[in-house]
């Protein structure tokens, strides 16, 4: 199953005033707090352009807040030449797809001007933060409003951040078709008001609710089913995990809302994804989805027959549950509940241990459980 998100490579060009065309791969890598901004600290406007930056990090921040500011270019000095690292801005910026740069070198300096486009994320979070949305324009300010209503019906402050991190990654898998779409110029609007997009959509509406949320969370990129794919990291409790809406939505799934890619290590995001950008490291379990959803852990055949054989006769609709150290026989522990019932079995292998969810109906040949 394929997932696409734009791909920009990297193109140089070295013309008149010495000027350096880029485009590159977005990708994830330190990570810049919109709070460096709001608390009045930040850096010297991004319209100046008289702005030194004397470091790759200087630029960075530059280049942060001219997102955040809703605008398309900044201009600022650089020591010299060497400092234009377009792959190295990119690499510092998730949500940032493309930089058109141009250059002129003077005498003990270069003068910079980088046009860029990103992930409208940023300045949606900048007015939420800031309580001011007067530099949206129509169709960001439409998502805003679209964030807004659907943060009010999924987060409440009286929940744990992770409950609150369930329900936005349920409503997002419900609400949301994965589609191939590479010419999309708003993923994200696309699954807010379309109910359908690539992978990117789904990673950035993700994203920018839990950024509403106060959760902390950033986006990875990497190779999943043969392609390029983005999904998210969260941080909680001081414990980083993975989640993945769009592999939560498989194609042609069935509506089950599925949390095998909630909240997983970095070992079990590395069974079937590749990971290619800067991420922290995901090693914590204590909020990891079957922790969360509360699956019951076998140890033995014995055990999960016993369980599921009350799960039968209770005429249970469906159950979690994990194993570990053996390979599950579902349809033994089915038959010791010495009831006829049809039911389907969504398994998932991890590291060490395999989790499932068994949803059972009775079948019309035994009228007595019906």
């Amino acid at each position: 199953m394929n997932r696409h998100f734009g791909r920009y490579l990297v193109q140089c060009s070295l013309i008149l005033c010495m000027v350096l065309l880029c485009q590159a791969l977005s990708a994830c890598g330190n990570i810049y707090d919109i709070d460096t901004l709001l608390s009045g600290s930040k850096a010297a406007s991004a319209d100046s352009r008289y702005t030194l930056c004397t470091s790759q990090d200087d630029i960075t921040s530059l280049l942060l807040q001219t997102m955040y500011e809703n605008k398309d270019s900044c201009t600022f000095n650089v020591p010299d030449k060497s400092y234009v690292d377009a792959d190295a801005w990119l690499n510092s910026l998730a949500g940032l797809n493309k930089i058109h740069c141009e250059y002129i070198t003077y005498s003990g300096f270069c003068q910079v001007t980088a046009q860029i486009e990103y992930w409208d994320n940023y300045p949606i979070i900048y007015a939420y933060r800031s309580n001011d949305i007067s530099a949206l324009n129509e169709q960001q300010t439409a998502m805003y409003d679209r964030y807004c209503d659907i943060l009010s019906s999924t987060v409440s402050s009286s929940n744990p951040d992770v409950i609150n991190e369930l329900t936005v990654h349920d409503y997002i898998v419900n609400n949301v078709r994965y589609v191939l779409d590479r010419n999309s110029d708003s993923p994200a609007y696309d699954a807010l008001f379309n109910g359908s997009a690539s992978c990117s959509g789904y990673t950035e509406v993700f994203q920018t609710l839990m950024d509403m949320a106060g959760i902390r969370c950033i986006p990875v990129t990497g190779q999943a089913g043969g392609d390029s794919h983005i999904w998210n990291m969260v941080c909680l409790d001081g414990q980083w995990y993975h989640v993945d809406t769009t592999w939560d939505d498989p194609v042609g799934g069935d509506g089950t809302i599925r949390h095998n890619y909630f909240n997983i290590t970095d070992d079990d995001i590395l069974l079937d994804h590749t990971i290619e950008s800067w991420h922290p490291a995901a090693a914590g379990t204590d909020l990891a989805y079957y922790n969360v959803l509360g699956y019951t852990l076998f140890s033995s055949q014995s055990e999960l027959n016993h369980y599921l054989a009350s799960q039968v006769k209770s005429h249970a609709a469906s159950c979690n549950f994990m194993t570990r150290g053996f390979t599950p026989d579902i349809r033994a522990g089915v038959k010791c509940g010495k009831k006829t019932v049809s039911y389907r079995v969504l398994a998932t292998e991890r590291t060490g241990y395999s989790t499932c969810l068994l949803y059972t109906s009775p079948s019309p040949r035994d009228p007595k459980t019906s």
